[in-house]
């Protein structure tokens, strides 16, 4: 789980997420509500409504639980399954949803959730699987998904395991996680834990988006990544001083999506630089 962020002179749209923050209007009702519900199926466990509301293989096509894919996300198996689950959702969501707006948030979270649910139960009934799947992890990591596109180069550091703090890009936390369920769910794709939900979740985000917000998913490019970086060792000779034009772009996407204020002194300079020698071009003679 992440502890926090590191960010200087965090732009407004940016806000940094700090424990204590307030609740937005789609987070405070979804907690809520599986705070709720969660009670319920400790109160009225013996009454066997959970089962018939989570997600159940095969009885979903047999028996026509056609709601199943629904009601599912708001079931848990147990306090620390709701407690990561409802804890990722505020830490991520917050944000996720002051971008995307509370109604439009409300659908995609719903879009995740039900499209990772139809993806078990559909991948369950093709390998002829007897399961029964509860919780929100598939819309959780739908939300990761937004999260890592959204704010694609903010800097985050997650503690694995709880004790060991690594710093990575929001867009890198979105592989980190995908491989990490790709990994335990290799031969246990129906075990105990709904790794094939989450990989779901995650996809379900991806296509929203790329149909959405297409300008945003090269962002998870690890292949521009890899261009980027190759492309600096060949200029790695050549000063921004030297050439202040050829770290200008760099720096505008920055300011576009990290806000003016996340500037270091040296980029402002490197501004400053190309903006003069612009202004000089401009006053030579024959360019009036």
């Amino acid at each position: 789980m992440p502890s926090y962020y590191n960010q200087s002179r965090p732009n407004p749209a940016y806000t940094q997420t700090t424990f204590g923050r307030p609740w937005t209007p789609a987070i405070k009702w979804l907690i809520l509500s599986n705070v709720a519900v969660f009670l319920a199926q400790w109160i009225f466990a013996n009454t066997g409504w959970s089962v018939l509301c989570s997600l159940q293989l095969p009885e979903l096509f047999t028996e026509g639980r056609y709601w199943q894919p629904l009601t599912y996300l708001f079931l848990h198996a147990g306090f620390w399954h709701l407690f990561f689950n409802m804890f990722t959702l505020w830490m991520f969501g917050c944000e996720v949803e002051s971008v995307l707006g509370t109604p439009k948030f409300v659908f995609y979270y719903l879009l995740t959730g039900v499209g990772a649910g139809w993806c078990v139960a559909g991948l369950g009934q093709w390998f002829h699987e007897h399961s029964l799947t509860v919780g929100a992890s598939g819309a959780i990591f739908g939300i990761l998904m937004a999260y890592g596109l959204l704010f694609a180069e903010r800097s985050l550091t997650l503690l694995i395991f709880f004790i060991f703090p690594v710093q990575m890009k929001a867009k890198t936390m979105v592989w980190f996680f995908a491989a990490m369920e790709f990994v335990a769910g290799v031969g246990n794709v129906f075990g105990q834990v709904s790794h094939l939900a989450h990989l779901s979740g995650l996809l379900v985000g991806f296509l929203f988006f790329l149909v959405t917000r297409p300008e945003l998913t090269p962002s998870l490019n690890p292949w521009k990544e890899f261009k980027i970086r190759q492309l600096r060792k060949k200029v790695k000779t050549i000063t921004p001083r030297e050439n202040p034009e050829l770290y200008v772009d760099e720096i505008l996407e920055k300011i576009s999506k990290q806000g003016i204020g996340s500037l270091t002194a040296h980029e402002r300079q490197i501004m400053a630089e190309a903006a003069r020698r612009r202004r000089e071009n401009n006053i030579r003679p024959g360019n009036n």
